[in-house]
């Protein structure tokens, strides 16, 4: 009740429709949608865009690959992709590269490109590879190529048959690898609890411990002198929202919010077109009056 008034009130104050799933120990808390968008009332049901949440997306299907042996992090990127043998970086630049910003490129193209991999090379001469933190997804577009490589399988077809459909997720649509996926909150909420789970869901075991050890956020300082960055396979520690420490998650230019807290054995999910007035007021007060309820009179 006490989420569904932060909800009513943050549609009122904003004018922007938005769909939510708040999950504890594998039970829904809550799960509503309010508002309409285009004449029409949003549902559970409308595919919403969740930007670079897709990263996430892409960092799980990679985290299966690294499970089964398919893809080691730290090999050269030729090993998987035979146009970069030849390169000045083909010996350097690595898978992990590619997913934790750390590769030298830059923007957000190359999905919709099928010898993207081949393009990139072109580009060798001029990577700065563990120079800088550049976020990018440009770099997860050629992340994806390996997973098509290593998979046989185009990028859309892998997500599907893997992950989407062995979680139920008949409500998601995801073509690249940084910023197109279209999903509900039940569907994105069902990834949530399958890494809160650690890799498991229901009766399927995605990747074990080491896998999903990869897939969380780690200090780029031992990449990039100096820096204080942090950052997995598409996820981000998010600190200073009340939750558990070691909540992850990923940011969205839609303002969608994803969030995991394994302390507090919790997920949060909010799909929205896009930010609107009082964003960060009302976020904040939905995360406080979550905080607010995960403890009772019996708990410690």
């Amino acid at each position: 009740d006490s989420i569904d008034q932060i909800c009513q009130s943050w549609r009122e104050d904003s004018g922007e429709p938005f769909s939510i799933c708040v999950a504890r120990r594998g039970k829904i808390a809550h799960l509503k949608s309010y508002g309409s968008r285009v004449g029409a009332p949003v549902t559970l049901t409308t595919k919403t865009p969740v930007a670079s949440i897709t990263k996430l997306l892409t960092g799980t299907l990679m985290a299966m690959l690294i499970e089964h042996r398919r893809v080691d992090l730290d090999a050269p990127l030729a090993t998987y992709l035979p146009g970069f043998k030849d390169t000045p970086v083909g010996q350097t630049l690595t898978v992990r590269h590619l997913m934790n910003h750390t590769n030298g490129l830059e923007g957000h193209w190359g999905d919709e490109e099928n010898d993207f991999d081949e393009q990139v090379v072109g580009y060798a001469d001029e990577m700065a590879i563990e120079t800088t933190y550049q976020y990018n997804g440009t770099a997860f577009a050629v992340a994806g190529k390996v997973i098509e490589a290593v998979s046989g399988e185009s990028l859309p077809k892998f997500a599907k048959t893997h992950l989407f459909d062995p979680l139920d997720m008949r409500d998601t649509d995801m073509v690249g690898t940084s910023q197109d996926a279209m999903t509900t909150p039940l569907d994105l909420a069902r990834v949530g609890q399958l890494l809160l789970n650690g890799g498991a869901y229901g009766d399927f075991r995605f990747f074990e411990h080491e896998a999903f050890q990869e897939l969380l956020p780690h200090p780029l300082k031992s990449v990039i002198a100096g820096t204080y960055r942090q950052y997995g396979m598409g996820t981000e520690f998010y600190r200073d929202e009340g939750f558990g420490e070691g909540t992850f998650g990923h940011g969205s230019a839609t303002s969608s919010i994803f969030r995991v807290d394994p302390v507090n054995d919790l997920v949060i999910v909010v799909t929205r077109w896009q930010q609107g007035e009082g964003y960060a007021e009302h976020k904040k007060r939905l995360f406080d009056t979550i905080v607010s309820h995960l403890f009772t009179k019996n708990e410690s």
